[in-house]
């Protein structure tokens, strides 16, 4: 049977959506006839080059906005399909582009990822996005296991169309611990996220080295200016590039997550890509990525003290203890998230579609 022709999309500016389209695309080409189409000035530091990469102009969320109707974008990316003669088209990340392209080219075979089944804060948009796409599509895949029988149930789709898999990322050589004594939260500052708990567990663990990386919504700025004045903590108030995310989780020991809600976290796959165990509360799908008391600790939600205590623990650690958490996270992802582990299963996927 002859090999259906692939094309992997994503629209997103985030450099882990990217990331997830680029490191398929590496682990199945020049193998497989594999194609991608993404955004102009990528951020992750691995996007290709080859003749099969294409990168266009749009607009930036998956909301009604500026760009969102042109025209001429959306016919040349068409056209890229048409030309390639793309049998399936894989959507990594939701974006209002997606329905434009699906409706453009209805004779295409399409899969689109679902990460958040609910949306966090009720983002409409997203949950529309969500809808129709997986309505309109062949195929669901959805980014962790605790929710397929919601998946199915909020949208309405048959359980049979959907498919759990992973958050795969690119791996890069295991990175020794940095015996730095320093917690890193990383990512978006949004109230879901917990920074109101993260704020109180700062203030009981006066001693302990915090780095905050990321920038905040306005709804969290005001928190951000509260902890700004502990001087256990250093701030970097803005998104980072690819190439200073690393480094972040280089020179780091542990990261933290005490998220107030979740379904699973792009974050945790990234620690551990940087062989960097995990500390967080125990909410939505986060139990399926943490392996408690080896690849970091699961706290049961909202107990702030018990956050702070595991912190002031796991900073008492010796080094070899902490390298064997480090050996541990960086084991486990690889074998849960690396894309070559997946490029298979995936592609076996595409083919059945």
């Amino acid at each position: 049977m002859k090999e259906k022709k692939i094309c992997l999309i994503t629209f997103s500016n985030n450099a882990d959506h990217q990331n997830t389209v680029y490191s398929m695309f590496n682990a199945l080409y020049p193998e497989h006839e594999v194609y991608t189409i993404g955004i102009i000035n990528p951020k992750t530091n691995i996007a290709p080059h080859t003749k099969n990469n294409y990168y266009v102009n749009c607009p930036d969320r998956p909301g009604i906005g500026k760009g969102t109707f042109n025209l001429k974008v959306l016919f040349e990316i068409k056209n890229i399909i048409d030309a390639n003669n793309i049998d399936i088209i894989y959507f990594e990340s939701q974006h209002i582009w997606n329905m434009f392209i699906m409706l453009l080219c209805p004779f295409k075979r399409t899969v689109v990822a679902v990460h958040d089944v609910i949306p966090h804060d009720g983002n409409k948009a997203m949950t529309l996005a969500n809808y129709v796409t997986c309505h309109l599509s062949n195929g669901v895949i959805l980014r962790n296991y605790m929710y397929k029988n919601t998946l199915s149930q909020k949208y309405k789709i048959k359980s049979e169309k959907i498919t759990c898999f992973e958050l795969w990322r690119d791996y890069p050589e295991k990175v020794e611990p940095s015996y730095s004594n320093q917690f890193l939260y990383f990512g978006r500052i949004r109230k879901y996220k917990g920074f109101e708990l993260f704020a109180k567990i700062i203030e009981k663990t006066p001693h302990i080295k915090y780095r905050i990386v990321g920038e905040a919504d306005e709804e969290s700025k005001y928190l951000v200016d509260y902890v700004r004045n502990f001087e256990n903590v250093s701030l970097v108030e803005y998104e980072v590039s690819d190439s200073q995310m690393i480094e972040e989780f280089k020179c780091a020991d542990w990261v933290v997550l005490p998220y107030s809600n979740a379904t699973q976290s792009g974050v945790i796959t990234d620690a551990y890509r940087y062989a960097r165990p995990v500390i967080s509360f125990n909410v939505g799908a986060i139990k399926e990525q943490i392996e408690d008391g080896k690849t970091g600790f699961l706290i049961k939600a909202g107990d702030i003290d018990g956050f702070a205590n595991k912190v002031n623990e796991v900073n008492k650690f010796s080094r070899d203890k902490l390298r064997e958490f480090s050996e541990n996270a960086y084991s486990f992802g690889y074998k849960k998230y690396a894309a070559k582990f997946f490029a298979d299963k995936f592609f076996a996927l595409m083919q059945r579609i």
